[in-house]
């Protein structure tokens, strides 16, 4: 009986593999960088309006995803990390994979995804070109290597039509050009290479504080699962990721968006690094090694100049140095920027010990940094607890286990202060159609950290208590419904807010998915914070008011014909300061036209925004030349054209322009300081050549 049952089992699996396949091979297309493009771009505004500040790496993400097209990962051979490694799956959709590969065995092929209830088909379009069932290189000598590798030289050229105040007054000491030039060498994933140069507009070129050419470098040499001794060895530039980001962490995604599940971080803790991103990252050499088949130990160390406004201290007779921030921006255009270029040091070193298990894991964390002068915040009230001095110490413990439906995560991390910080979440499939995910944090008010990324409000995980709920529902075979529900605390005070607060966040959004041919959602968010009111000039301390902000977008994309595609939105805000509201609105068509089997394509978009000023703006993804990333916020009156031109030449030459204009109808002038426009017109002109070889 157990012999038949097996036999028919196997049967039925053929059976409806073969129609899967047949399906899919009829219906899916291969091209699907749009696909992932389309899931990029939705995650990256959805971030971008709760991380004002922008700072997630767009362009190594970028970056990866085109390395795993051209050498895709052995789906029957991935393990957890691997998958987390793409970016693009929520943990939900990763065990569901790794569930069904271990009770039904390996997938016969990648097609046979779509039985995965969680995969809809914008996700499985994206992730299809990413996996294959088959094996991976294994032969790691120089030849084999060289054999297989690739090569890629990017030069890129960005100017501003209009003059600028900076460079109309001399005031910027370099020239108007944005420059930039990258090399990088990669032989399928486990041998990559890089160098990145760039110039930014006002920088000098191979003069006064640059005589070596460009003001930025970066490069690195990353090797995985190719030295006997390290499974991953990284020298140069890098970054780290540990735990769930109480620390450190560089992954992308992993907060409140209308990926309700996607609140997970991980991935693997060693990354290379090629961002043109002036600060985020780690200079020296990272590895990791396996102790035994269960136990991985990765270790670090990294020293590094950078930019801070220095402070001399005349009553000390030694001359007592100290800074007050670290200057991420990059900028070294004027004599006082100049100034505060590599003016301290930082020293980094730390490790992660993981031990896995099955579908268990835990590990300890540690960081500790060491400045050369010491960082000595101002004495504003609400940065009391903040770090100050020449060295901080992080460490914590992270697990994550894994059982049938449920997928239990969290972080616990401790500064040397003694403050304390704590993330736990949970994730569920209730069924083939809902999925739950959970998650509540408890951040002191004195815990100190430099470099953490985690699940919260405010940029770092400091002085906040919160707890979050999501859910998202496959309603039918085309609609998709997702919502979460976020309330917090902050227990001191916060910048602009003059005592305790708390604050809570909803989203809704519906979607339509008719395969290929049409996709719709509406979209509507409500975030509600406390900040100091408009007290009169007696007041000492203003008291606290509440600030609404309401955010409904309907978006449309219409696939006419295999090579043109039309996207439609309609956006609409308003933002009520104590029952002082203002609003604004978004309207933009974009057109997409990449004909098959010819040599160009082409993008373009026209918009026309209204809005009451800043606190109305809107975010939107545009599209752009490859490894550039825009995504500007929209205020004021006006109106915003933008068209890329894409051009093969030959087998190894691409050739791509962008041109953009914005028009101001309310406004006599654009920007202020160096970028100050006298005018209400900004058009900028971007050219880039790719050669492979």
């Amino acid at each position: 009986m157990y012999i038949y049952r097996s036999t028919l089992f196997v049967n039925m699996r053929l059976t409806n593999f073969f129609i899967v396949c047949c399906f899919l091979l009829a219906t899916l297309q291969l091209a699907s960088q749009d696909s992932i493009a389309v899931l990029s771009a939705n995650l990256l505004e959805d971030l971008l309006e709760n991380d004002d500040e922008g700072s997630y790496d767009f362009f190594s993400l970028y970056e990866d995803l085109q390395i795993y097209l051209k050498n895709p990962i052995n789906i029957n051979k991935a393990t957890e990390e691997d998958l987390q490694g793409l970016q693009l799956l929520s943990d939900i959709q990763i065990a569901e994979i790794l569930d069904y590969r271990d009770n039904y065995g390996p997938f016969l092929s990648k097609y046979e995804l779509q039985t995965i209830p969680s995969l809809d088909f914008g996700v499985l379009n994206a992730l299809v070109p990413l996996v294959t069932e088959g094996g991976e290189q294994k032969n790691h000598s120089l030849k084999s290597i060289l054999k297989e590798s690739r090569s890629n030289m990017f030069l890129k050229w960005k100017y501003v039509l209009q003059e600028r105040k900076g460079f109309e007054d001399e005031s910027y000491l370099g020239d108007r050009n944005h420059l930039f030039a990258r090399y990088n060498f990669n032989s399928g994933r486990n041998v990559r290479a890089g160098f990145t140069m760039e110039k930014d507009p006002g920088e000098q070129f191979f003069t006064g504080s640059n005589k070596n050419g460009f003001d930025y470098y970066t490069g690195f040499i990353h090797l995985r699962d190719v030295l006997p001794i390290f499974h991953t060895l990284n020298i140069g530039d890098y970054t780290m990721s540990m735990g769930q980001g109480l620390i450190v962490h560089n992954s992308f995604g992993g907060g409140k968006s209308s990926f309700v599940t996607n609140i997970k971080r991980g991935g693997r803790a060693i990354r290379p690094y090629s961002s043109v991103n002036e600060g985020n990252f780690y200079r020296g050499i990272a590895a990791s090694s396996k102790i035994s088949d269960n136990i991985e130990l990765t270790a670090f160390a990294s020293k590094k100049n950078i930019d801070a406004s220095v402070d001399l201290d005349s009553t000390i007779d030694a001359g007592f140095q100290r800074f007050s921030s670290i200057i991420v921006d990059g900028f070294h255009r004027t004599e006082r920027e100049i100034e505060k270029e590599n003016t301290a040091s930082q020293t980094s070193m730390g490790g992660v010990l993981k031990y896995r298990r099955r579908n268990f894991s835990v590990a300890f964390n540690t960081l500790h940094q060491t400045f050369s002068i010491p960082l000595e915040n101002d004495d504003q009230l609400y940065k009391k607890y903040r770090f100050n001095g020449d060295q901080l110490t992080n460490m914590s413990l992270d697990f994550g286990y894994r059982y049938k439906n449920f997928n239990l995560f969290g972080e616990a991390a401790r500064s040397d202060n003694g403050g304390t910080a704590f993330l736990g979440g949970a994730l569920i499939s209730i069924g083939r159609n809902t999925d739950l995910a959970l998650a509540y944090r408890n951040y002191a008010k004195d815990y100190q950290v430099l470099n953490a990324n985690a699940f919260s409000e405010v940029t770092l995980p400091i002085n906040e208590r919160g707890t979050y709920f999501g859910i998202l529902s496959r309603i039918s075979k085309h609609f998709t419904a997702s919502m979460y529900f976020d309330m917090w605390t902050h227990p001191w005070l916060r910048f602009q807010v003059d005592a305790p607060s708390s604050g809570r966040e909803y989203l809704f959004k519906l979607e339509y998915n008719k395969k290929r041919r049409f996709n719709a959602y509406f979209q509507y968010r409500y975030e509600e914070k406390q900040r100091n009111g408009t007290g009169g000039s007696q007041d000492k301390i203003d008291g606290l008011s509440q600030r609404g902000q309401h955010r409904a977008r309907l978006h449309m994309t219409n696939t006419l014909t295999k090579s043109l595609k039309l996207r439609n939105r309609v956006e609409i805000t308003i933002f009520d300061n104590a029952g002082d509201k203002t609003n604004g609105y978004l309207l933009y068509q974009d057109i997409i036209y990449k004909p098959i089997g010819r040599s160009f394509s082409f993008t373009a978009r026209y918009a026309l925004f209204d809005t009451d000023g800043f606190d109305t703006r809107i975010y939107t993804y545009e599209n752009d030349i490859l490894y550039e990333f825009s995504i500007p916020f929209y205020a004021d009156k006006g109106s915003r054209f933008y068209m890329n031109w894409r051009q093969r030449i030959g087998r190894k030459i691409t050739f791509e322009a962008r041109y953009s204009r914005t028009y101001y109808d309310n406004r006599d002038d654009i920007g202020s300081s160096g970028q100050f426009i006298d005018g209400n017109v900004r058009s900028e002109v971007k050219a880039q050549i790719k050669y492979k070889f």
